[in-house]
């Protein structure tokens, strides 16, 4: 019984993990025109930030000597994940809907595979390959909108470009997370990835500042702010480091591409979107090609330990 406690505990984490995301890229549609993109990521992170810090503070500052030799890494990581990835987001935001970031969003974990073959020269199992190539499938459905003219014209959204260049960076920084030090509390390396991220949207919002001036803030802007500074960035991440401790990464990452479906659910409960078949098809596709690279690695380990 306490097994199957922890397991359903564990799908239970994943899944909040997994609902709570996929509100950001609603907030990040809904928000286009309230908040530029640099606002918007620099007010999520700060209250992040300010929200992680009492209880990752005093594990930061006891673990920051564990760092030395290794801040060119770690700075780069925060620059690309923090910095950088969220902002693309939220500037994809301005011209493609909710629905095409959160199902382009899911072909990371396929990029990741793609990456670490190319530059690491960690070989792809045929499973991996063949989900790459149905993934890479759905993502040309979608940005094209299923018409051969545009991609034949090139003449994509630019939001799904910007996701895409998120989907690229989201992917280096996952893999350079390899680099943080073992003795390094998670949660105390999130929030010191966090700070640094911060410190890196400020100058571009100075930029703003000094060029067009800073948007008002109102009530039901603050609210989405405060949704996606605790919710997607603290509460979402600690619920996700739960369940892959219950279940694991594969199982986790199962239900992580479930992200396209509730993102689908909330935008149209919230923003009035509808959902178009070239979404469909290139959802199938995309989720399609990484839970057939997550299952077949699965049962090919499990056919090895037999």
């Amino acid at each position: 019984m306490p097994i199957f406690s922890h397991t359903v505990t564990g799908y239970l984490f994943a899944l909040l993990a997994t609902v709570v995301w996929s509100g950001n890229f609603v907030v990040a549609r809904g928000l286009a025109g309230a908040l530029s993109p640099v606002e918007l990521s620099f007010w999520r992170w700060s209250i992040a930030f300010l929200t992680i810090l009492p209880f990752a503070g005093r594990s930061l500052l006891r673990s920051l000597p564990l760092v030395r030799g290794t801040w060119g890494k770690v700075i780069l990581m925060a620059l690309l994940g923090i910095t950088c990835f969220n902002t693309f987001i939220y500037q994809a935001g301005h011209t493609t809907d909710a629905t095409n970031m959160s199902l382009l969003a899911t072909a990371s974990p396929i990029v990741m595979a793609a990456i670490a073959h190319l530059f690491l020269r960690e070989r792809l199992s045929r499973f991996q390959f063949f989900g790459l190539c149905g993934a890479l499938c759905g993502v040309i459905i979608l940005v094209s909108r299923g018409r051969l003219g545009t991609l034949l014209g090139l003449r994509f959204a630019q939001g799904d470009l910007w996701m895409l260049l998120s989907v690229f960076l989201f992917a280096i920084y996952s893999l350079m997370l390899r680099c943080r030090p073992k003795a390094f509390p998670q949660k105390a390396f999130l929030a010191l990835l966090i700070g640094i991220g911060v410190l890196g949207l400020i100058p571009p919002l100075l930029w703003q500042a000094a060029d067009t001036g800073l948007s008002p803030l109102d009530g039901s802007i603050l609210s989405a702010l405060i949704y996606i500074g605790v919710g997607a960035s603290v509460v979402s991440f600690l619920a996700w480091s739960l369940a892959i401790e219950r279940i694991g990464m594969v199982r986790a990452g199962i239900i992580y591409n479930s992200i396209p479906l509730f993102a689908s659910l909330e935008a149209t409960l919230f923003l009035g979107e509808s959902i178009t078949l070239p979404q469909m098809i290139g959802g199938v596709l995309i989720i399609g090609g990484i839970c057939y690279a997550s299952f077949g690695d699965l049962y090919a380990a499990r056919r090895l330990l037999k």
